[in-house]
């Protein structure tokens, strides 16, 4: 075979690997059968003593830093953003037992996303923080449910947990780096249990935050809600450039405060933690 016929196979081949990706089918969740059973499933792996309690994992929210080898950062825009980054993002929800059945129960899901093949995951700390449960699990697009079973590194001012989970063999999303104001994000969490839900915009600015010292956000118009809290934030590469916290909600004032006190709803406020205070919290050799 010539070189020339080589170049004109590989270039057909690639061809036909695009149009094939241009008609695959979109994949469908049933949100109500994905977390099928999770609470037993998580439960059992707390009776196995495979999950810390949220007693023990709170002993463990001081750590400052991690150290990690991280993968290798995106160069090239993807073709498919959501395909090729979802089975990078995990549902992390937690389980306890009321005083009324001898059933598991699971509280609210969230949102976090993988940083390691070996299974070290990144959240928010207010996911943690307070929560007097049994234990912590996570569920993969896959159906892999895997226990919590350390705190790596946690900033309560940034909003960030760095946790592992036991288990090998997942898709991690690359740390990248700053994304431009006006520059494109992609989002994939969990709103209201509506799992694994994309939704995109621009950055809209960075911005010293009014209740915290020392600490600044990221604005997106990406829309997320509760239930997406620990969601990543994204480039065109797949490139993890923030994560999802919170929102502020903004109201023009009332003419009338007692008839309507917070007055007419005009916009939301979503605040991202930046990527560069992730980078803070790992010490490696490729974190840059």
């Amino acid at each position: 075979m010539t070189f020339r016929s080589t170049r004109v196979l590989a270039y057909l081949l690639s061809l036909l690997a695009f149009i094939s990706l241009l008609n695959a089918a979109p994949p469908i969740i049933n949100d109500a059968e994905l977390v099928k059973g999770l609470d037993d499933k998580i439960g059992k792996l707390t009776l196995d003593e495979e999950v810390l309690s949220s007693k023990q994992l709170s002993e463990q929210l001081d750590r400052k830093t991690t150290e990690l080898i991280l993968p290798a950062i995106n160069k090239k825009n993807l073709e498919d953003i959501y395909n090729s980054t979802v089975d990078g993002v995990g549902i992390i929800t937690s389980v306890y037992k009321c005083k009324k059945c001898p059933h598991w129960h699971r509280s609210g899901c969230a949102t976090c996303w993988i940083l390691t093949a070996d299974g070290v995951m990144v959240t928010n700390y207010h996911v943690f923080k307070g929560k007097d449960v049994a234990g912590f699990g996570v569920l993969t697009r896959d159906g892999k449910v895997a226990p919590v079973v350390e705190i790596l590194a946690a900033d309560k001012e940034h909003d960030i947990l760095i946790f592992r989970v036991r288990g090998n063999g997942y898709k991690p999303l690359p740390l990248g780096n700053a994304q431009k104001v006006g520059g494109n994000a992609h989002i994939i969490a969990h709103p209201d249990s509506r799992f694994f839900t994309y939704t995109a915009g621009q950055v809209t600015r960075y911005y010293t935050s009014r209740n915290k010292k020392n600490c600044y956000w990221m604005g997106v118009t990406a829309e997320y809600c509760r239930g997406s809290s620990g969601g990543p934030v994204m480039d065109d590469a797949g490139n993890v450039i923030g994560m999802v916290s919170s929102t502020n909600s903004i109201y023009y004032p009332s003419k009338d405060p007692k008839k309507n006190p917070r007055g007419t709803f005009q916009m939301l406020v979503r605040n991202c933690v930046p990527v560069d205070a992730i980078r803070k919290l790992i010490s490696s050799p490729n974190s840059k």
